[in-house]
């Protein structure tokens, strides 16, 4: 939703060629809400490698022994949201 809002506004800033303070005022905005995006992305991104790490740590740990509960809770909730994840992107990419 923020990124549609941030597209209107620009594309209006670029009809209008003018920067008013008004303008000004958003422009400021677009760029914080832009910010925000990028850090959500960025953020994202991070927990999706860790959790590749830890999901490869708990494979080899399952070879060596067997899981605790809670490592088994957490080797399957990973898979689950990588699936998710999975399913996420490809309904974002073809939609």
């Amino acid at each position: 939703m923020l990124q549609k809002y941030v597209k209107m506004e620009v594309v209006e800033l670029q009809q209008t060629g003018q920067f008013t303070e008004k303008h000004i005022g958003r422009k400021g905005a677009i760029h914080l809400v832009l910010l925000v995006e990028i850090l959500r992305v960025v953020a994202s991104v991070l927990l999706i490698i860790s959790a590749g790490f830890y999901l490869r740590h708990l494979e080899k740990t399952k070879s060596q022994r067997k899981l605790t509960s809670l490592e088994l809770i957490m080797y399957f909730t990973i898979q689950f949201a990588f699936i998710l994840f999975a399913i996420s992107l490809l309904i974002a990419v073809f939609s």
